[in-house]
Formats: C-alpha cells, structure tokens, sequence
C-alpha cells in the first residue's frame, strides 16, 4: 500500500520539468506501479524538438488483459502528465520557502511544482488503483504517466501511435476543481522572426552598456490576466529610456522559457553613447526609480566600456518588435473578439510568451488559446496576411510568422454514454460551478483526435494556480479525486 503523503513529497522533489527530460520520474513511478500490482515497463518517447532533453519516458501499466488488439478497443486508459514546466522565480515561492522542489504542507493544501498540474493526481489514480489488485476486470485497467505534456503532448501523441494500448475510454489528469470537462481551447503557438542584413556597423561612440533585468510573475498561458509579464515589463523600460530622448543601441534580448507560462524574468542589454553616461544615471535616480512598484522589478546594470566585439541588432528593431506585440495584443479586439461564456475565460486569449535574439535578427514567440468554434486554417491564413503587411513598414527588415506548436480543442460528443457514467460517478464531489470549460488545453485533445472517448478530470485549480508560484492542491480534493477514479474503475471495469 503506498503512503500517499510520503510519495507526495518525493514525486514533487524530482525535476521533471519538460526541458529536462522525464526519465526518473517515469523510473520511480515504475516502481510503485508494480508495488501496486501493475505490469509497469518505460516507453522511449523519442523527437526533435530542439534545446529539448532526448530521456523522455512514459511510465505504461497494466492491470488486467495485457493483449492488445489493433482492431478492438477495450479497456479504461488512466492517463497523467509527469512533467511540469520550468519553476520560475524562486523567490516568488513564498509559501513554499522559495523551494518548488520541496513540498510545503500548509493546513489544507500541499504547495510544490507539480501539486495541481498534475502529478499528485497520477498518485490519486495510482491509489484508487490498489484495492483492485489480484481482482477479475471485464476490462483492463491503463496507467499511464506521460512525458512532455507542456511540450505539446509529445508522450501522449507517441503513446497514441506506438499502440501499445488502445482503450476504450481516456481519463485525462488535469487542474479542474474536481469538474469533469468535455470541452477546452486549442493551444498555438506562434514565432515571429524579425530579420535583416547583419553588417558591421561604426559604433559611433556607443561604448557604454546598459543592462536591463525585470521580474514578473508566472502563471497559466491560458490565463495570463493572472501573471505579471517580465517582456512587457523590460519594453516598458527601454521605452522610458527612449521617450526620454536617449539614443541607444540593442545589444540582445531575452525573455520567456516555456510557451505555455506568462514569462516572470527578461532581460535586455543596449549600449548608450558615453558622453550620454552621468545623464542617464539622472534619469535613473530620478526617473525610473520614481516609480516604487517599478523599483522592487527593476534591475539595472551599468557597466562594459568599450566597444569590441559588440555587434548590434538593427536600428529599428525595437520598433518592429514594439508593432508586433501590439498587433497581437489588438488581436482581441478583431480575429479574436468572439467569447463564449460557457468558458471560465470567455474569449480566446494571447500571451506574448518568449523573445530571443539570434544572429541577424529577433525571434518573438506568442500562446495563443482558441475557442473551439475558431477554425485555426482561417485564423492563421489572416494572421499571416496581418504579419506580412509589416514588411510594407520596415522595408529593412524581414517578418516571417511559423506555427510551432498546436494542440486542438477538445469538443464534447453529445449522448456518449461513457460521459454520461462519468458524470454519475463525480455526483457529490464537484463544486457548483461544474459546467464551466476550460482555457487550458490538455491531452485529451490527442486522444480524442485519434477517435477515444476522453474526458478531463483532476484534484486543483488552474486559473492562478497551475504554472505559477506557490502551486497548490487542497488535500480534500485528492482524496475526492481517489474516490472518483475508485467509482470509474468499479463502474466500467468489474
């Protein structure tokens, strides 16, 4: 019998953040899989999702029939992401000690990277599991812990194609308060590439480094009124700088590590003319320090005389960059302007999530969440257009827009039998507000894609919780959701 506190505490201390590669956890939950009574075995997810770690491992157990046949479907598939994105800012973890990796019990809740989203329920479903070990099923039990969700569901798109199982019905873990969700936004994903002609350029003089560092506050892609967005923040800086008629010159940029958080940290290095040097310091005391709440996010470093070796980004670069934000922040108010209240976010939301430099150019990046009744072919197909017409205004730069990454929404299938047994099994568990879809996007989506009945289901909330500091689950609703995959397992299983 595993101790679920106990493995709570370890599975939030393993970095299996996506990046990272999932190959201890998956190897630790192996373990307790086969404890349990599980047939357990590791699934190599290989890709080629650049700057990304090659360990990625889905955890697969079996509990019951282990035959699988291509041409029937059976069997009720458990399935949960094991990995989380990056932490952020330690010391936005204020609850939980500006530890992320340490879980923080605190009266009713559990803090730790990983509480909500999603990996105590893999451990919810585990326990639910136990009292069915050694038992007769009608049909086999699937566990699964899935790698690189936050990568675009790469362990559940390759789990989806090895079949290796082919259920019957899906159960996907995710932050839903306990509700049983049919239906979620698309994901995608959008870099803009700002390019131009890199040549050696005269510094003229500008021999003085500025470094520029703000801080913000993470949270959900799919809900990004709830962070502080550090990229914003630093534009906003150098923005000051210039309004007050300082020339300067762009050195690199960086902010954002995963495309599905609001980024907390950027920062930005320009150069400014030395003789300009005692008067930005004025400015600096007098003027950006003014603000308090701008003070306590702002870093700014001086320093770096000299000029060799510094190569600088194009002239108008920042201008570019300042357009394209812009023009997707105003997506709202045309593509996007549609809203269904049946969401907890109504209308389809954009987060400007990554900006990098690179040689001979920017790349920006954008989380975009779709209501499900936006066709993504016709919304790309204008973005493009909208992209394309900024070529017209800087005629030195290059504007190209790629998607990178795209998961579909999940829509529900009306009359489905199994939905209508998995709202009779969540009966008392649920909190008012169950009807309420979500803006996140999840697994499901895949599965339900290659044609499996799937539904979303899990312990924690999302909106200013999942992807944000001091990440948390109330322990009343993990042991709710054990409970709720008990009554699955007997209702479709025995």
């Amino acid at each position: 019998m595993i101790q679920f506190l106990q493995e709570a505490v370890k599975l939030i201390s393993i970095n299996s953040v996506s990046q990272n590669g999932s190959e201890e956890i998956a190897a630790y939950c192996a373990g307790l899989m086969t404890s349990t009574g599980f047939r357990a075995n590791l699934q190599h997810v290989t890709h080629s999702v650049d700057g990304v770690s090659k360990r990625q491992f889905n955890v697969i157990g079996i509990m019951g029939d282990s035959l699988v046949d291509s041409r029937t479907r059976k069997g009720l598939l458990l399935s949960t992401p094991l990995d989380t994105p990056a932490p952020g800012l330690a010391a936005n973890w204020k609850l939980g000690g500006g530890q992320p990796f340490k879980a923080t019990l605190l009266e009713d809740r559990i803090i730790g990277l990983g509480a909500a989203s999603a990996k105590l329920d893999f451990l919810c479903k585990l326990k639910a599991c136990e009292r069915y070990r050694g038992r007769k099923l009608r049909i086999p039990i699937y566990l699964v812990g899935t790698a690189g969700s936050e990568l675009g569901g790469l362990g559940a798109r390759f789990l989806v194609k090895s079949m290796t199982v082919n259920p019957q019905y899906v159960v996907v873990g995710a932050p839903t308060g306990l509700r049983v969700v049919t239906t979620h936004k698309a994901t995608a994903v959008y870099q803009v590439g700002v390019s131009y002609n890199q040549l050696e350029r005269d510094a003229k003089g500008f021999n003085t480094r500025i470094g520029v560092r703000c801080t913000g506050r993470s949270a959900h892609g799919g809900y990004p009124q709830h962070g502080e967005n550090a990229i914003l923040r630093t534009l906003a800086v150098v923005q000051k700088v210039r309004s007050a008629n300082f020339q300067l010159k762009l050195a690199g940029v960086r902010g954002g590590d995963t495309p599905a958080s609001v980024p907390d940290v950027a920062t930005l290095e320009f150069y400014i003319q030395n003789s300009a040097f005692e008067d930005f310091k004025k400015f600096y005391r007098e003027g950006l320090l003014a603000n308090a709440e701008e003070v306590a996010h702002l870093q700014i470093e001086f320093g770096g005389l000299g000029e060799s070796g510094v190569k600088f980004l194009a002239d108008n670069i920042l201008d570019a960059v300042r357009s394209v934000q812009e023009f997707f922040a105003g997506l709202k108010d045309n593509l996007l302007s549609a809203q269904d209240t049946s969401f907890d976010e109504p209308q389809s939301t954009v987060n400007f999530s990554g900006i990098r430099e690179r040689a001979a150019g920017v790349d920006l990046f954008f989380d975009v969440r779709l209501l499900p009744s936006l066709q993504i072919d016709s919304f790309e197909t204008q973005l493009k257009e909208s992209v394309q017409k900024l070529n017209g205004a800087y005629p030195n730069l290059m504007f190209t827009l790629t998607r990178v990454r795209h998961t579909p929404a999940l829509t529900a299938r009306p009359g489905s039998l199994f939905y209508a047994q998995v709202v009779e099994a969540q009966k008392g568990l649920t909190p008012v507000d169950a009807n309420k879809n979500l803006s996140i996007s999840t697994e499901a989506a895949v599965y339900s894609a290659s044609g499996y009945e799937s539904v979303v289901f899990g312990p924690g909330e999302a909106a200013g919780n999942s992807h944000g500091p001091d990440e948390h689950v109330l322990v009343e609703h993990l042991d709710k959701a054990v409970h709720f995959y008990d009554r699955l397992i007997e209702r479709f299983c025995l």
